[in-house]
């Protein structure tokens, strides 16, 4: 079963029915026209399908009470379906460390060890028939998840073939070039208008 995420981006403005000076929160865009799945994002930033591999940013905070009446109408429309609803300021965004690492090892890396004794990147991550035969794993069994059993840095050899326990970090889990970029280019613009503490997301969770 798969997990989507809703939800709008908001900013702290004017708008009709207020008085001169009032601002309120209003929804601005959608998330579910910026950003799909993405798992490890979700787990990363949220804790949503939570791998305990990250410290999250925001995660279970619940729905602002000053809201906007579009965001609370539309959470509604879920019902008990929705859950992980939480918000995100951009403040916080710029405040990420993106080279933080995972709390634990995430993946195994396959390098190329070329011939000045140097590893070149195969692959980020693999769960391969090669990988099993070198490292004795049954990856018909065991699951890609559970590679936090062993510690950082962990390594099998074959031949110029290298397998390393490594800790992927947030820059990894949320890619500068992945759909999140646009999140945070949306909220960027709206922030140089309104003001960096005017700005935020509101994000819920269904499966």
């Amino acid at each position: 079963m798969g997990t989507d995420i809703h939800g709008f981006i908001e900013c702290r403005t004017w708008t009709r029915g207020l008085d001169v000076g009032e601002t309120a929160w209003c929804a601005a865009i959608s998330l579910r026209v910026l950003v799909g799945r993405d798992y490890a994002a979700f787990d990363c930033l949220f804790g949503v399908r939570g791998s305990g591999r990250w410290r999250p940013i925001a995660a279970d905070r619940g729905l602002p009470k000053d809201a906007s009446e579009i965001t609370k109408a539309a959470l509604a429309e879920w019902g008990d379906a929705a859950f992980g609803v939480t918000w995100l300021t951009w403040d916080e965004v710029t405040a990420i460390d993106w080279d933080e690492s995972a709390l634990h090892p995430t993946d195994v890396a396959q390098y190329r060890q070329l011939s000045d004794q140097s590893l070149e990147l195969v692959y980020r991550s693999v769960w391969s028939r090669r990988f099993a035969r070198v490292s004795g794993v049954d990856i018909l069994t065991v699951d890609p998840g559970q590679v936090a059993l062993w510690d950082e840095g962990t390594e099998w050899r074959d031949k110029d073939i290298v397998f390393r326990v490594e800790r992927a970090t947030r820059r990894r889990a949320v890619p500068p070039d992945s759909l999140w970029h646009g999140v945070w280019t949306v909220m960027r613009t709206l922030a140089h208008v309104h003001g960096d503490d005017a700005v935020r997301l509101v994000a819920w969770f269904e499966e």
